[in-house]
């Protein structure tokens, strides 16, 4: 029943609030399901560019409220998976951020009137814990509760206890909703670990979120379309796609309203998106134990996303970066329609089916605790280590025996290479690549190359589930 889980240590900056924000309901919602794969230890209401007036108890309120539905649902989720949270936990770890929009520094954060602000006092009391992991730092709104965390501890101690402070951060930014997050990365960039698809901060913003990766989790749709859905209930068959290639059926209102609204407690919350479904659910997706992220690896890939290191074109995000950031990336993937699609969205997308049905699944744990009645994960395991070491010209053997689904479903199985997320970039050819048990011939090369082989399993459940596994194969000449 159980997967082997390294838990991520997180904290969440939500500018939360029935308005334009939807969508951070409906990922606020999401992470309650996935409260048992993430350490979570901080939710902190703030303002953004969208939300000036936000960081408030009314916010506060809204996770708080959440809270307690996933609490009445928790003894049945328990049926079905170890390790999720104490809901007095979550509200104890619930607070305000600064309730300021942050502007400039001095202006919104840098302040000395914020240095007892709830949010920024837990975010430094998470980092100073004695706990080697980092801390992930999930930014859906603004940033200027953690920049004025890191403004204090960088006023307040020395150079070698601040950069000890820094390197225990990771964040996650869902593009710049305020101006900390560029004061961040201009003063900090070389310390500060930090996955980004910038945008200006600005009500400009919006025209640089179709070239960021995280819109790969959902497509927007025009203004136009969201009239004509007004008045039918759902998505038109002519809803004008911004981010093409990806299987729209999965995120329109009609699949959220058959799997996901009005299914228990939790789902009875979820409302349906304005502009696009959970635009801040990447920055969770991709620390989930599930066998394909590696957090520490932005360049490897998972549900939230892959990134490359580097210095982002200005004309594609509209921000000038002094140092480079983990930031967009393009895969190349067959695209619902079968055409390929070269894109950062494909990042995310690639793996929609498995990441909807696996919420669909999870929201159906919500409602019963016989664990019969629902589907659960494939527990894949390789039969060899996941780091492999060989030579040019070797025939490679990878095996999934002893994969096994805790339902008793019957699983296929296929193994994908990934070159993007290696250094080759060479065809590799994986015999048989549906069996247990496959091999394929290690290149020719001239230098050391890294090969990235992804096994996903999937079983024939209600929903279908997949797992994963990675394997990194290290090819000398």
């Amino acid at each position: 029943m159980d997967r082997e889980v390294n838990k991520s240590r997180y904290i969440v900056l939500t500018d939360i609030n029935y308005g334009i924000e939807l969508d951070d309901i409906e990922s606020m919602i999401r992470l309650m399901l996935y409260s048992n794969e993430i350490e979570i230890e901080g939710l902190i209401a703030t303002t953004s560019i969208w939300l000036k007036e936000g960081g408030t108890e009314k916010n506060r309120q809204i996770i708080l409220d959440i809270i307690d539905a996933y609490a009445q649902v928790k003894p049945n989720l328990d049926c079905h998976a170890e390790g999720y949270p104490d809901p007095d936990k979550l509200r104890q770890i619930t607070k305000v951020g600064i309730e300021k929009f942050g502007k400039r520094i001095g202006n919104g954060w840098g302040e000395e009137c914020f240095n007892t602000n709830p949010g920024v006092k837990l975010i430094i009391d998470a980092v100073d814990r004695k706990d080697p992991r980092p801390v992930w730092i999930g930014v859906w709104g603004g940033t200027n509760t953690l920049a004025h965390a890191v403004w204090l501890v960088w006023k307040t101690r020395n150079n070698s206890e601040f950069n000890k402070f820094l390197s225990k951060l990771r964040v996650y930014n869902i593009s710049d909703q305020d101006y900390a997050s560029h004061w961040l990365r201009k003063n900090f960039g070389d310390r500060l670990f930090n996955i980004v698809s910038p945008s200006p901060a600005n009500k400009r913003s919006y025209h640089f979120y179709e070239n960021a990766t995280w819109t790969g989790v959902a497509e927007s749709y025009s203004r136009k379309d969201l009239n004509l859905r007004a008045k039918t209930g759902d998505l038109p068959k002519e809803a004008a796609i911004v981010s093409q290639g990806g299987n729209c059926s999965l995120v329109d209102h009609k699949w959220l309203k058959e799997h996901i609204c009005n299914k228990g407690l939790l789902g009875q919350k979820y409302p349906l998106f304005t502009f696009r479904m959970e635009g801040d659910s990447p920055s969770f997706l991709y620390l989930l134990p599930d066998g394909l992220a590696d957090p520490e690896h932005p360049n490897y890939g998972s549900w939230g996303g892959r990134y490359e290191k580097s210095k982002p074109l200005f004309w594609v995000t509209g921000t000038i970066e002094r140092f480079p950031v983990w930031t967009d990336s393009s895969d190349s993937v067959i695209g619902f329609d079968g055409k390929v699609v070269n894109s950062p969205q494909a990042t995310i997308f690639r793996w929609r089916e498995a990441y909807q049905n696996d919420f669909a699944a999870r929201m159906i744990w919500s409602k019963t605790d016989d664990y019969k009645r629902a589907n659960h994960p494939p527990l894949v395991k390789l039969d060899h280590a996941k780091k492999l070491i060989v030579k040019s010209g070797d025939t490679v053997s990878l095996s999934a025996i002893g994969t096994i689904d805790p339902d008793g479903d019957n699983l296929t199985f296929e193994w994908i290479y990934y070159p993007e997320a290696g250094s080759f970039r060479g065809e590799i050819i994986i015999n048989d690549k549906n069996a247990e048990k496959v091999t394929f011939i290690a290149p020719s090369i001239v230098y050391p190359v890294e090969i990235h082989i992804i096994l996903i399993v999937k079983d024939n459940g209600t929903p279908p589930l997949f797992g994963y596994q990675r394997i990194i194969v290290s090819v000398s000449p």
